[in-house]
């Protein structure tokens, strides 16, 4: 049974507006009590991001959780934060989940709800079924305000760490003004550092600026003359790179670099887990460094999925979002950043490997459809999709799903020949459009 509300990262949509208006969150935290005091657990850490909904989401939910978990507050925290608290509260003692309010790099007038489990990861399909099921089957719960405690997020920005850049190491940090504004400012030093995308505002948050907004970073990199551009999200759980030119480094390129700098110190990592969406080029690339790697669906659930059932611990997407269990349960912003910044800066002067890969020639086009019809049942979409196969076969990839968290049909082709790449989405997209009603 497909689930109702939850999408690839967690529930998401208009703030305020259903599934999340506020008689809708606090339904949602009677829920989320409900099933998660099922499973043993005790505790709840939450976090939010600035935005202008995320206080009145965060008291409707605790109010709705009532008496049901001891909630744990983070406050205005980055999404990692959140679930790196959760893990290690659970190692220590009683089980404990977590609950970001956010809606990531999605504009200020959405929000979202992400939940974690006690090791830190998303919640898992069956879990977040059993809170629609919940949900569902709730009349409007009687709420109660009760007293929560107050958590410091000083310990994940001490196991973090921090790095003190040189004066001459130029480097402009855009915080998208969420909720890395304040906490990336205390881990990154340097006089060196430009900022923009501060303070946080909930207002503001990702408009103009952020990971998915590279063009006001890209222009004060070349306006400083800065080595690095750095763009985190909304909440801070992915992060993307620019050069010293402002061109894009994407999360294949972040990874490629991660992991050269980990085999240069005689610490390969034992593979690298991508999804349906990484270059073909970091494939090559790693295959060629005596790296395995392997592909998963999109969505940080999959892509933890296959590092546990491997005992790999580096995972990446294109987007920005970097796993490195070695430093939290997952994708973290800040922890991808300080992780590049060091090994660029301290990496042997006899060390030798190339800051990039050559990516294949790769394109995306959304379109745009409130009716959903799987892909499966868009004919002439599966028609073009075969016919494409037979001319070209290996020599093309295609990766055709709808957007978890917006109404796009994502068609993305890949190729060594760019021309190859541009015909057969022009042949997609068309084909698409007739099955969608939108020629």
């Amino acid at each position: 049974m497909s689930l109702r509300y939850f999408g690839t990262d967690g529930i998401r949509g208009v703030a305020l507006r259903t599934p999340l208006t506020l008689e809708e969150v606090s339904r949602w935290g009677a829920a989320w009590a409900q099933v998660a005091r099922a499973a043993g657990v005790k505790r709840l850490v939450m976090g939010w991001d600035p935005r202008s909904s995320s206080g009145p989401m965060s008291e409707a939910f605790i109010m709705g959780v009532g008496l049901g978990l001891k909630v744990l507050i983070l406050g205005m925290a980055p999404t990692p934060a959140v679930a790196w608290t959760v893990a290690k509260l659970s190692a220590e003692g009683e089980k404990t989940w977590g609950l970001m309010i956010s809606a990531s790099h999605n504009p200020p007038e959405d929000n979202g709800l992400k939940g974690f489990n006690e090791l830190g990861e998303k919640l898992e399909e069956d879990q977040e079924r059993a809170i629609e099921t919940a949900f569902d089957a709730l009349p409007e719960p009687t709420t109660i305000s009760v007293p929560a405690a107050h958590l410091d997020l000083q310990p994940y920005l001490a196991h973090l760490g921090g790095i003190d850049l040189p004066a001459d190491f130029g480097v402009v940090i855009d915080c998208a003004h969420g909720a890395t504004a304040e906490t990336a400012q205390e881990l990154f030093r340097g006089a060196g550092i430009h900022w923009i995308g501060v303070p946080p505002d909930g207002p503001s948050i990702n408009v103009g600026v952020g990971s998915t907004h590279l063009n006001a970073l890209s222009a004060a990199v070349v306006a400083r003359g800065a080595q690095l551009g750095i763009a985190f999200d909304g909440d801070g759980d992915r992060c993307l790179l620019v050069d010293g030119q402002g061109d894009l480094v994407d999360g294949d390129q972040m990874m490629w670099l991660l992991a050269q700098d980990r085999q240069a110190c005689g610490d390969a990592p034992p593979g690298v887990v991508g999804t349906v969406m990484t270059n073909g080029g970091l494939a090559q690339a790693l295959a060629q460094a005596g790296i395995p790697f392997v592909r998963t669906p999109v969505g940080d659930k999959f892509l933890l999925r296959e590092m546990a059932r491997r005992g790999w611990d580096l995972a990446a997407e294109a987007s920005g979002h970097l796993i490195q269990k070695r430093v939290g349960p997952s994708g973290d912003g800040m922890a991808a950043a300080l992780g590049i910044l060091r090994a660029l800066l301290h990496r042997p002067a006899n060390r030798r490997w190339a800051w990039t890969f050559r990516p294949w020639p790769q394109r995306l086009v959304n379109v745009v459809a409130r009716d959903r019809r799987p892909v499966e049942a868009c004919l002439d979409l599966v028609s073009a999709m075969a016919a494409i196969d037979a001319r070209w076969g290996d020599g093309v990839r295609q990766v055709i799903r709808w957007s978890g968290t917006e109404p796009k049909l994502r068609l993305m082709v890949e190729a060594q020949e760019s021309a190859w790449v541009d015909q057969a989405l022009l042949e997609l997209e068309a084909a698409a459009r007739r099955d969608l009603a939108l020629a």
